[in-house]
């Protein structure tokens, strides 16, 4: 499949560099001066892991014109910025299959405004990172000879199609684990119930796992936010907790929750996908839990931890919303 992947942030271009090591015929679309950079010096990533760099010059382009043809679009962006280009995927006649991978709460409903259900679907990357100083560093794998990472697809109404399978087939090609999803709208937004509180949790400690990890009642208070979260979503009629570790903040007795989670935190895998990540992701959050209070008052309930971890999260400037990430 000739594949395009719409966006050079960390996502953008840890798939490009896996589908490029891999042989496949992927292109990264990538602007101004984050186009130019990676002209001159490639995609290179820090292996979070090993340590290893890693590095590839895949194709490149700094527009996506209405004449152009690609199997699959990958738009790999946040949510504002996904939503963004949308009416420029409209104007190309030729996309049949557009994924969109990233956090969203309130559905795919926006997408309808510019692309049909039929050209939709929706995913999310199961790897964790962030820039540290100049350099990307990517957390794909927990184990050195583990798959190439994993992602998650869904399409819109749950069905598995034909290329749905493809898509896998191509991304399994790369080394990389695909789950099918088929309820990819409730995986998102509990996703988010996972998310929204790890992430409050680090900013609260000033971006400092350690901190996280030494303080028990800063974990109770993590755990409490994550099942407020997950009750929403079950009240509101999302009865799967997705994906299955997201019971855990249920059936782990909750004197035991300092242990485990001390664990985690202080882990070099939460340092990579939580720590580094929650500086990449943070001001995203802002906007997902504005979505993310419709649905809590909507079913009628509080959620007072998760409220004041995400009160830590940095707020985005409104300047900012308005541009479209490269």
């Amino acid at each position: 499949m000739k594949t395009l992947i719409y966006g050079a942030g960390p996502i953008g271009r840890w798939l490009t560099l896996r589908m490029e090591q891999a042989g496949q015929d992927v292109t990264l679309l990538a602007r101004n001066e984050t186009y130019r950079s990676l002209e001159e010096h490639g995609i290179e990533i820090v292996d979070g892991l090993t340590g290893e760099r890693l590095a590839a010059r895949p194709k490149l382009v700094d527009r996506l014109d209405p004449e152009d043809r690609y199997d699959l679009v990958v738009v790999a962006m946040q949510k504002s910025d996904r939503l963004a280009v949308c009416p420029i995927l409209a104007q190309n006649e030729h996309l049949k299959n557009i994924l969109f991978v990233g956090n969203d709460v309130s559905g795919f409903h926006h997408y309808h405004d510019h692309l049909t259900d039929d050209q939709v679907l929706l995913g999310f990357p199961g790897v964790g990172g962030g820039w540290d100083g100049a350099d990307l560093v990517v957390m794909d794998r927990e184990k050195p000879h583990g798959h190439n990472g994993e992602i998650f697809i869904g399409e819109l109404d749950g069905v598995t199609r034909q290329r749905t399978l493809k898509i896998r087939r191509l991304f399994e090609a790369a080394g990389i684990k695909v789950s099918i999803e088929m309820d990819i709208d409730g995986w998102l937004k509990y996703h988010f119930a996972f998310m929204a509180p790890t992430a409050g949790v680090i900013f609260m400690k000033g971006g400092d796992l350690r901190a996280v990890a030494d303080d028990g009642e800063a974990i109770r208070q993590y755990c409490r936010a994550c099942r407020e979260a997950g009750n929403v979503l079950r009240k509101a009629g999302y009865h799967k907790r997705q994906p299955n570790v997201f019971n855990l903040y249920y059936v782990l007795p909750q004197s035991l929750e300092p242990l485990v989670f001390s664990k985690l935190f202080g882990s070099r895998n939460a340092e990579v996908r939580f720590g580094l990540h929650a500086r990449t992701v943070g001001p995203e959050l802002i906007e997902l839990a504005e979505e993310f209070a419709v649905l809590r008052r909507l079913v009628g309930m509080e959620t007072p931890d998760l409220d004041a971890l995400l009160d830590y999260v940095p707020q985005r400037p409104a300047a900012e919303k308005l541009k479209v990430a490269s």
